[in-house]
């Protein structure tokens, strides 16, 4: 697994597959692998997918101090950079959705298409409610977990497992670990304002909806302020990577392969 310095922080990344660059961002959570490796194959049928493990995720390492989303915006170009595979495609998700509009912006000649996923222009008031509920609960493993997934899912997904139990693990990829809470405390402060503007690659920005994480009106905003974007929703829960996988790995496909 490749392995770069960033700053204070050393990020792993893999590559898999052949094809047009492909770079996949997580966003809260363990990482990379844990977000988008179920769909790494599905994606690696026609592109060479990079998935980088930011600072925050389980495998990356670093000074422990509190995240930005331009610190992230470089750890994204670096790796860009140092696989060599740009201009790249681009897709962030939830978090990660700020974190690759911020790398567009910061360093428009990496990248040729960008794709976030339940992302978002600025907090507000709701998240940061919703982040302190959160919070409030990290000494209690199990339920941090289910405070997030059940905001995460869909009521429909939710009903779909068998019991209670199943219910519980959705929320234990979630732990309040030292990299978790950082990256939910940087949730509460990103504000993109100054630079999206700034973006030049086409965008398409999906919208998981109703989204009772990162409503859709944040990726509303997020597009009406990329200047050449596109808008689509997807009937889903915030978690669409994981209720709508199929659905979601089409659209992509269909916006980064047309001509």
């Amino acid at each position: 697994m490749p392995t770069i310095s960033v700053g204070n922080s050393r990020v792993h990344y893999t590559v898999t597959g052949e094809g047009p660059a492909l770079v996949l961002v997580h966003g809260v959570g363990k990482g990379g692998q844990v977000t988008f490796g179920h769909l790494v194959e599905d994606f690696a049928r026609r592109n060479t997918v990079i998935l980088p493990e930011l600072s925050g995720s389980e495998t990356a390492e670093d000074d422990g101090t509190a995240l930005t989303v331009e610190q992230l915006a470089d750890e994204v170009a670096a790796v860009i950079e140092h696989a060599g595979l740009g201009p790249v495609d681009l897709v962030g998700f939830s978090l990660g959705g700020a974190v690759v509009a911020a790398t567009a912006a910061l360093h428009p000649g990496l990248v040729r298409r960008l794709v976030p996923i339940g992302g978002l222009v600025k907090s507000d008031l709701y998240i940061e409610n919703l982040i302190g509920l959160t919070l409030s609960q990290k000494h209690d493993a199990k339920a941090f977990g289910r405070v997030l997934s059940t905001t995460a899912f869909s009521p429909r997904y939710i009903r779909t497992r068998p019991s209670l139990s199943d219910v519980e693990n959705l929320g234990s990829e979630l732990s309040p670990s030292n990299g978790r809470i950082r990256q939910l405390e940087l949730l509460v402060q990103v504000d993109i304002r100054d630079i999206v503007g700034k973006v030049e690659a086409e965008t398409l920005v999906l919208a998981p909806y109703p989204d009772a994480a990162v409503p859709a009106e944040h990726s509303r905003e997020l597009a009406a302020a990329i200047p050449n974007s596109s808008y689509t929703e997807i009937d889903s829960g915030h978690m669409v990577i994981f209720e709508r996988p199929d659905e979601l790995v089409q659209l992509i496909q269909d916006f980064i392969h047309r001509a």
